[in-house]
């Protein structure tokens, strides 16, 4: 007897004993919560001539579709009608309903029941989504942010160690010693694309928006690629009359800076990169593309999808799907877009960003001059 008490214990304290006894709960709380409201109704009934209660009976179904689920919305619905059916209907305590308009009545109960409750399942769904999206977030910030510190220690020993006499005369220690500082780097890119991207979700974006020389914007986004870019030729094609951006240059150049990265990452190594820049009637067009094996058509726009890794190269090149994720949310803050196109000859990919051009006012032209 006791072995048996002990399997039900266990049972009730696992996964799915939980959900059983969550369920559980749901029922009776909304068995009462009927209850309650047929007690109410019925002290009401003797005094007001009320008609078309099965609405009332709706309250519990919702409660329950919310809080605990469909299985429990079913229990409240048919608790609910036969409430009606025996306390309000005549002949009254009989569970049998003649008249044509009480039918009608509970068909009508039926329905909007059934409509509601997918309502609530729909809302509790995205409600627990969005639970776990800010846990994921808050753990992802909280990680990241704890890995900071000894990553900064190992980026500056390897950064003094490198300069060291030692080891720059050992071609095998310096050859590890640039691995480590190139892996760090590495890894602290993935890191702050983390923070970057928790913070795009928990706290949204709030650009400061400034006007800006995109040619400046491309030279910042290329220095910050400087060690990167060290072993590849880039091509530059900036056209001369290109008119200022009103856009937040911090964002824009972050952004620029991941789809460099991307070019970078996915296109063999010694390649060139090739970023041109112009305005196309209302817009200001910046292309960055590689000479990498390019995107597959079905897969252009999911590639800007959150933690979505391209299927060419997701097995064989680290990373974590957020970069073009992050691109895209800095883009778009700033009234711009992003997006892949393959180039009609020849492999690789071309990430196209437009930003809109706006009339810069007379004061701020004079003040430029």
């Amino acid at each position: 007897m006791r072995a048996v008490f002990s399997n039900v214990t266990e049972y009730f304290d696992s996964q799915r004993g939980r959900w059983l006894r969550e369920q559980l709960a749901g029922i009776l709380v909304a068995q009462l919560i009927v209850a309650l409201l047929t007690a109410i109704l019925a002290a009401a009934f003797q005094w007001l001539p009320i008609q078309h209660v099965t609405i009332v009976y709706l309250i519990p179904v919702i409660v329950a579709t919310l809080r605990w689920g469909a299985i429990p919305a079913v229990f409240a619905g048919l608790s609910g009608i036969a409430a009606v059916a025996y306390f309000f209907y005549a002949p009254f305590f009989d569970m049998r309903v003649h008249s044509p308009a009480q039918i009608a009545d509970i068909l009508l109960f039926v329905t909007v029941a059934t409509i509601t409750g997918r309502i609530a399942v729909a809302v509790r769904k995205a409600k627990i989504r969005a639970q776990a999206e800010s846990l994921r977030d808050a753990l992802i910030g909280s990680v990241s942010h704890g890995l900071r510190t000894p990553l900064a220690a190992i980026t500056g020993s390897a950064s003094i160690l490198a300069q060291s006499r030692a080891i720059e005369g050992d071609e095998h220690l310096s050859s590890l010693v640039h691995v480590i500082r190139d892996e760090a780097d590495r890894l602290n890119g993935d890191i702050q694309n983390l923070l970057d991207a928790t913070r795009i979700s928990s706290e949204g974006l709030q650009p400061h928006m400034t006007w800006v020389d995109p040619e400046d914007l491309i030279s910042g986004a290329l220095a910050s690629k400087r060690r990167a870019l060290a072993e590849r030729p880039v091509n530059l094609s900036i056209a001369d009359d290109l008119p200022l951006a009103y856009i937040d240059a911090t964002l824009i150049q972050s952004a620029l800076s991941q789809v460099i990265e991307n070019a970078i990452k996915y296109s063999p190594p010694g390649s060139p990169i090739t970023i041109k820049a112009g305005q196309v009637g209302a817009m200001i067009r910046i292309d960055v593309s590689d000479k990498g094996v390019g995107v597959p058509n079905s897969e252009l726009e999911k590639i800007f999808e959150r933690f979505y890794r391209g299927s060419v190269h997701a097995t064989n090149i680290p990373g974590s799907g957020l970069g073009l994720w992050i691109a895209r949310a800095l883009i778009d803050a700033c009234g711009g877009r992003i997006r892949a196109v393959v180039p009609d000859h020849g492999p690789g990919t071309t990430f196209r960003i437009e930003l809109p051009v706006k009339t810069q006012p007379a004061a701020d032209e004079n003040a430029d001059e």
